[in-house]
């Protein structure tokens, strides 16, 4: 479930709301981009948008849901190894909590 929504979490949704990308959301904060990908991943469970594709491009979405199906575990670690270490943690908690969000509609 989505934590309490702070200022910064507000100010970033609102941001990501006009299709921000993670670096123009860390410039504009002047945040560390771990911490905006938090953020994002906040508006993602908040905002259950239908779609990523401004932070997460289709193929490498598509790799990660796959992985994540295979690996049949709630956990990031082993979506993580499946994908050889390719794709950064970050954009796993992306995908997962937009998958998330398709599960709680």
């Amino acid at each position: 479930p989505p934590q309490k929504a702070t200022t910064s979490d507000l100010r970033a949704a609102a941001l990501f709301a006009t299709g921000a990308s993670v670096a123009q959301v860390c410039t504009e904060m002047g945040r560390a981009q771990s911490t905006v990908y938090g953020y994002l991943e906040q508006f993602i469970l908040r905002n259950k948008p239908e779609r990523i594709d401004a932070w997460i491009d289709a193929d490498t979405y598509a790799k990660i849901a796959a992985a994540a199906d295979a690996a049949d575990s709630q956990f990031l670690k082993p979506i993580f190894e499946a994908l050889g270490g390719a794709v950064p943690y970050e954009q796993i908690r992306l995908v997962a909590a937009h998958r998330r969000r398709e599960i709680t509609d």
